[in-house]
């Protein structure tokens, strides 16, 4: 009789902590990243006391609502740089050897639209969609560790899109993961995201997590020139839901 008593009261409780979920369920989310990410190790040149650096900043704001067969949808802008300075050797006017300051820079920023429906919404969550990235930076082209110059990284790039959450109950903390990826002809990219979230009863929210994007795919229309990278590191954000 006390089991009997104890399972219809979790089932009510379940059943109510859904019907409050259900009450809420047009949400807007916002929130900001910064991405430690290791873009400039990539970077090959000769300089002379080399230091890189490094820029990560990531904005979003997705929508969720209870319209029927329409997606929810979330806009991000990724601002990532990296860059490599220091000192070089080169001839002069005169034929004789100047040290000179130089500098380097990859630019893999890109906007991205992600399409998805909710298929699990609970304490566990369950999202799967597409998205597409817009990749608009430039890439540095080196003969013999030296830059020549840079070409310009102009792609749209579809991709699956899923992720999965779960929901420590009355807490305020979740665990996710996120993974959008796709390998179509010459255009490979995988884009996963790991990381632990706190949200206040006020819908304030924190992010720590580690993310990996890799990226390969054709560069140039003219030129067959491949694109490879891979960069990735922590990240600690700040979000907020309404």
């Amino acid at each position: 009789m006390k089991i009997t008593q104890t399972l219809i009261t979790c089932l009510l409780l379940i059943t109510g902590l859904t019907n409050v979920k259900a009450d809420t369920i047009l949400g807007l989310y916002a929130g900001y990243n910064y991405w430690q990410h290791d873009l400039a190790d990539g970077i090959q040149v000769n300089f002379t006391d080399e230091k890189n650096s490094e820029k990560g900043n990531i904005f979003y704001v997705a929508l969720e609502h209870p319209v029927p067969f329409i997606p929810n949808a979330k806009i991000q802008h990724n601002t990532l740089t990296g860059e490599a300075s220091g000192t070089m050797e080169i001839l002069g006017v005169d034929g004789n050897p100047q040290t000179v300051q130089a500098r380097t820079a990859v630019d893999l920023s890109h906007n991205e639209l992600i399409l998805y429906y909710e298929l699990l919404d609970n304490w566990i969550n369950l999202d799967v969609g597409a998205s597409v990235k817009y990749f608009d930076g430039y890439q540095p082209i080196h003969v013999q560790a030296m830059v020549q110059n840079r070409i310009k990284i102009d792609e749209w790039i579809p991709l699956l899109y899923a992720k999965g959450q779960f929901d420590l109950p009355f807490t305020g903390l979740s665990a996710y993961g996120s993974l959008q990826a796709l390998s179509l002809g010459s255009n490979d990219v995988t884009d996963l995201e790991m990381g632990l979230n706190y949200e206040t009863k006020m819908g304030l929210g924190a992010t720590l997590g580690f993310r990996v994007l890799d990226v390969d795919f054709d560069v140039s229309d003219n030129v067959n020139l491949l694109y490879d990278q891979r960069l990735e590191g922590f990240f600690l954000g700040v979000n907020v839901h309404f």
